[in-house]
């Protein structure tokens, strides 16, 4: 849900204008959970972020309450709400509400009170507690000489001298007092002991493989020579395995503990300002912290805000896949008096210029151990939720054949668009070949391990020849698997899955009010019809057999109608994977629906045993 950031003084931000205004912005216009300020260097983004975490507070607008309010406000009761424009100040926007609120709140106006009520809007000064993670921060404790541990924090003091950082609610977090803060977390209130287990439950679950994790802060007086605290050590206690020192971790880890330490303890409703958070991490890590940030549930019921600055284009590539991100990027100019300017633009996801500004190529990097080849992001949709539900299956049985996969670090995939195919080679070259096709990519030289995934579509000519070259090509480090049991990957779907998404794709005004009609008409349908008697044919034709049963229009056209009366393929394919994925996120779509379908069973274990003996 977007909002407007309105500033109480925005003159504070005067040198920060919106594209080719000539006036200084007064708002931060679409703000989201996450907020990604991107830009070269020198192009004003962390400037701008100090700035916002100077201000004692700010104002929040709900763009869709505020439109709501402004149809059921009767503005013949006062003056008009005004339309937000890049001009529009927060003292344009609050004696008006303020007016209508006074109006409301009259005993006459009672039952037109609570109808606006009922849109919950509210637009008041926020000032929530604050966390501030510089680019200068560490998981090492310092120390003067060998024996001597330097008290201080001194990478705080340093920001807070250059910064002038000294608002009410706001923490800097540098991790140089990280081994106080775990202690303190670990003999705390219940709350925040808490918080502390679900931050050892996120390494638990994504660098120990599941194993029970403990993080203590110990001191160890037997090697004490100075009689101070100069043995202060972090140590990590894992189920059945070797206990380590914090500082024996890699580096991208103990880079990781530092951000998520203090996103797990901050307190709800809190503001998460951090700069850079790529530093030190792979690329993986990277998609592992911003996935943290949207799909942990733990952090989401805390419903925090992040403001983020970043160069990392893989992380950029990271949240245009996600709807709850906002992107602005900076870019300097010099002003009518040669003074210099920040212009500001919130961006889409359409928008490729966004990698220009940090001095990139939008181009593909193959980092993991393997990668996996799929025809287009509906595949990589659906093998995402099979791994994930296989991995949670086999955790929940303590199966000690489990090893934990991490995309972008054991695996990356890479989509290939159908049949550009043609346009890559998989079989051994020799030098004079290598030579001869210098202008086209050779793919054994991006990876080393390579499965690749395609769809049979009952191929036939030219197709199939592919297919089959394809097959031919199979080596030790390229491994095609062809899904020829079904036409393509929809079919795959047994109807427990169908069941679980059919009603996302049925009318919706009829759905809100004959919801638990409805539901039991489709499983009714699903009762009569099994996707595994059309494993061969279009998907079109299975749904239009459900979409018969249930009859009165209920399903939308969700599938292609042929000139000849026949049916055709999923219309919406990318909607229906990602919310295979969403739900296989949830829980609500489980293994034991996958597996109901043997072919999925196969194929996944096929492509998890990959990935696992790719780590070795």
């Amino acid at each position: 849900m977007p909002y407007h950031i309105f500033f109480e003084d925005h003159e504070v931000f005067s040198d920060y204008f919106f594209e080719s205004n000539k006036w200084s912005i007064k708002y931060l216009p679409d703000t989201k959970t996450i907020n990604i300020l991107i830009g070269s260097n020198n192009s004003g983004k962390s400037r701008f972020v100090r700035s916002l975490i100077s201000l004692n507070g700010f104002y929040q607008l709900d763009l869709d309450k505020y439109e709501k309010y402004s149809k059921k406000v009767d503005f013949s009761l006062g003056d008009n709400l005004p339309y937000i424009s890049s001009r529009t100040t927060l003292s344009d926007i609050l004696p008006v509400i303020g007016q209508h609120n006074r109006i409301l709140s009259r005993p006459e106006n009672k039952n037109y009170k609570v109808v606006v009520d009922e849109i919950g809007f509210t637009f008041e000064k926020i000032i929530n507690n604050a966390y501030f993670i510089p680019t200068l921060r560490t998981a090492h404790t310092i120390y003067e000489n060998e024996d001597s541990k330097v008290e201080k924090d001194l990478y705080t003091e340093t920001i807070q001298r250059n910064y002038k950082l000294n608002r009410i609610g706001l923490e800097i977090f540098t991790g140089q007092k990280l081994y106080k803060n775990i202690l303190n977390s670990r003999n705390s209130k219940k709350e925040i002991r808490k918080r502390f287990e679900e931050f050892e439950k996120f390494l638990s679950h994504n660098f120990f493989d599941r194993k029970e994790v403990d993080v203590v802060a110990e001191f160890n007086k037997d090697h004490n020579l100075s009689g101070k605290n100069s043995d202060e050590i972090i140590s990590v206690h894992v189920e059945g395995d070797k206990d380590r020192y914090l500082y024996e971790l890699g580096d991208g880890i103990q880079a990781i503990i530092i951000l998520m330490y203090q996103i797990f303890m901050a307190e709800p409703h809190s503001f998460i300002y951090i700069d850079e958070p790529e530093l030190h991490l792979h690329p993986g890590m990277q998609r592992l912290f911003l996935e943290q940030l949207c799909s942990n549930e733990d952090l989401k019921k805390k419903n925090l805000t992040y403001f983020i600055t970043t160069h990392s284009n893989h992380f950029l590539d990271l949240t245009i896949e996600k709807d709850n991100v906002s992107i602005y990027s900076f870019l300097p100019r010099e002003g009518e008096n040669g003074e210099k300017q920040f212009i500001i633009k919130n961006v889409n996801a359409g928008d490729n210029d966004i990698l220009k500004h940090l001095g990139v190529n939008n181009s593909s990097v193959f980092m993991a151990n393997c990668s996996i080849w799929v025809e287009g992001i509906s595949d990589r949709n659906y093998i995402k939720a099979f791994l994930k539900a296989y991995t949670d299956d086999l955790v929940a049985k303590k199966d000690k054949t489990f090893k934990s996969i991490k995309e972008d670090i054991d695996f990356a995939f890479f989509e290939y668009a159908g049949s550009n195919i043609d346009h890559y080679f998989f079989e051994d070259l020799s030098k004079e070949q290598e030579d001869e096709i210098v202008s086209n990519i050779n793919a054994l030289a991006l990876h080393n391990r390579i499965l690749l995934l395609a769809d049979s579509d009952n191929a036939v000519g030219a197709k199939r020849k592919r297919l089959d070259d394809l097959k031919a090509a199979k080596a030790g480090n390229f491994v095609p698997l062809i899904i020829e049991e079904v036409k393509e990957v929809e079919n795959l779907l047994p109807n427990q899955v169908w069941n679980a998404v059919l009603l996302s794709f049925c009318n919706k005004k009829l759905v809100e009010k004959n919801m638990e009609d409805i539901k039991t008409k489709v499983s009714s349908a699903l009762d009569k019809f099994n996707c595994k008697d059309y494993l061969k044919s279009s998907i079109g034709t299975f749904l239009n057999a459900i979409d018969v049963e249930i009859g009165e229009d209920i399903l939308n056209k969700i599938y292609e109608t042929k000139a000849d009366g026949s049916f055709g393929t999923f219309v919406y394919k990318r909607e229906l994977s990602e919310l295979v994925l969403k739900k296989a996120y949830e829980n609500k779509i489980t293994w034991a629906d996958f597996k109901e379908n043997p072919h999925i069973e196969t194929l996944t274990k096929g492509i998890y045993d990959f990935i696992v003996h790719s780590k070795n």
